[in-house]
């Protein structure tokens, strides 16, 4: 071959190579550097489910603890009952503790937990709302509302126990991280 040939074929040569090489780094897709720090997942409310069952009667028992006192006490002070209760329901809480302030009535005894039951334990809950839902069995057989001279004003035929079925909402500040969201009469029996 004259040796203006092999230099043609050596250029042709490197040329293709580098196209070569070229052509194999294009088909790949650029990666990003970033120097940013991976974010860590959020850890669960609560270790266990029992964990959360424990921290729901704590904050139920407080809850109900607290409207007693508050109610012994002619509605005064009624905020206590924030501690253990959403904005929502702490409203109509105070506002049964000042209708029966200003009937004059008041409730002796005491109402007792007798059971709870997990619902469903979510952690990972949005915004925390309805983290923990129970069903709750109160007794009040012990319990009586009465009037400023003692005289009961509770129906002849109310039930001693009702089943409730009741929500948490997530709240750190709280010792329980726990508060009461919702709470209505639960029908579907099984629990009381």
């Amino acid at each position: 071959m004259p040796p203006r040939t092999r230099t043609h074929a050596a250029k042709f040569g490197t040329i293709l190579l580098v196209l070569g090489c070229l052509s194999l780094t294009s088909c790949a897709p650029d990666e990003p550097v970033s120097d940013a720090k991976p974010t860590p997942t959020a850890s669960p409310l609560f270790a266990s489910e029992e964990d959360a069952l424990a921290a729901a009667r704590a904050t139920y028992e407080g809850f109900l603890r607290t409207s007693e006192t508050i109610v012994d006490e002619d509605g005064a002070s009624s905020e206590r009952i924030d501690r253990f209760a959403t904005a929502e329901v702490a409203e109509s809480e105070k506002r049964g503790f000042a209708n029966l302030a200003a009937a004059n009535e008041r409730i002796v005894g005491e109402i007792v937990l007798e059971k709870l039951l997990l619902q469903s334990y979510r952690p990972q809950a949005p915004g925390g709302l309805g983290v923990v839902s129970v069903y709750a069995c109160v007794n009040v057989g012990d319990t009586d509302v009465v009037d400023e001279n003692g005289n009961s004003v509770v129906a002849a035929d109310r039930p001693d126990k009702t089943a409730f079925e009741v929500s948490f909402d997530s709240y750190a500040p709280s010792p329980t991280k726990l508060r009461l969201s919702s709470k209505g009469v639960w029908e579907g029996g099984g629990v009381c």
